[in-house]
């Protein structure tokens, strides 16, 4: 926690969650670097343990956490994939989030397909297909680059704590870039989740919200786009 309020503080561990003060200087990445080494520590992690990243206002997450958990457990998915990357449904997606957000998000997973799949070509791997059974047109993207939400196990650690590059979006996706380029498997599983219907009230139809969706866009996918062809970091 980094919020300069104690009551964010406060209510963060009155909801069950084990909360720390954030010391690692800067922003997103900071925490997601500094959040990943606690829960690493946590008594009974173990290398194939999956940690969860999600931002802390996507709390429908933690339903579809549970439920990708049990599918697992039910054996509807391998509980062997290295990264796991929801995917968003499309009615969800489309009907819950600020339209134009929508938009620049799609736009934005259809750029990142395209050149991974390019790149993964050369390489001669395989490109992951969406896992789920909800009906989706063939032409969609099939990883949600700019969802957020994402799981790793434990024994990849380094590849998020040792990223030094920015200290935004990037630092949850280039190190995903890397491990894909290293051979290392990536799930994208379809996920029910429901924004908070309070964003699309506030953002839709607000230029400010708009202009920050496509700074988004001009800011992070040239660093992922990078992140194919940069030299390793470990």
């Amino acid at each position: 926690d980094g919020s300069p309020s104690d009551e964010v503080h406060s209510a963060l561990q009155s909801s069950g969650a084990i909360v720390y003060r954030q010391t690692f200087e800067g922003k997103k990445g900071a925490a997601l670097r500094e959040a990943a080494l606690k829960a690493h520590g946590l008594p009974g992690v173990v290398d194939s343990t999956k940690l969860c990243w999600m931002e802390a206002e996507k709390t429908d997450m933690v339903r579809n956490w549970s439920a990708l958990h049990e599918s697992e457990n039910n054996g509807d998915y391998s509980d062997h994939d290295d990264i796991i990357m929801p995917w968003r449904n499309q009615i969800l997606f489309r009907s819950m989030y600020p339209i134009e957000q929508y938009h620049s998000e799609m736009y934005g997973n259809y750029y990142l397909d395209n050149v991974a799949k390019e790149e993964m070509k050369k390489m001669k791997l395989e490109y992951p297909e969406i896992e789920g059974h909800g009906f989706r047109p063939r032409k969609y993207p099939h990883l949600d680059w700019h969802f957020g939400p994402f799981a790793f196990q434990a024994k990849h650690i380094k590849l998020w704590t040792e990223y030094k590059g920015g200290d935004s979006y990037d630092a949850q996706l280039v190190p995903i870039v890397h491990a894909m380029r290293k051979g290392h498997r990536v799930s994208s599983r379809e996920i029910n989740y429901r924004a908070p219907p309070e964003m699309q009230k506030q953002e839709e139809e607000n230029s400010a919200f708009i202009e920050k969706r496509l700074a988004q866009l001009n800011d992070l996918d040239p660093k992922v786009k990078k992140a194919w062809t940069e030299e390793f970091y470990c």
